[in-house]
């Protein structure tokens, strides 16, 4: 068994998609297999000790990361459950 925290960012168009959080980023892999980038200033977190659920709200980002060069991590690193798999 794995002690990974399982974590989601619940989009209003694509609805829930895997997610990864990288300092105060959280990249989400979309349907389509395009990385989508925010920052964690735009959402609600809610987090349990295994999961962690952000919902995009209406913050802009912070203008300090109008520039940010975070580099996306692996699609590989996002949970399998994108075909409805565990």
């Amino acid at each position: 068994m794995s002690n990974e925290i399982s974590s989601w960012v619940h989009h209003p168009e694509h609805g829930e998609l895997p997610a990864h959080r990288l300092i105060d980023c959280v990249f989400a892999l979309a349907p389509n297999g395009r990385i989508l980038h925010f920052h964690v200033e735009q959402m609600a977190i809610d987090s349990t000790e295994k999961e962690c659920h952000y919902r995009l709200g209406d913050t802009p980002p912070a203008a300090e990361h109008s520039r940010c060069q975070i580099i996306p991590p692996f699609v590989n690193s996002f949970p399998r459950r994108l075909a409805g798999g565990n």
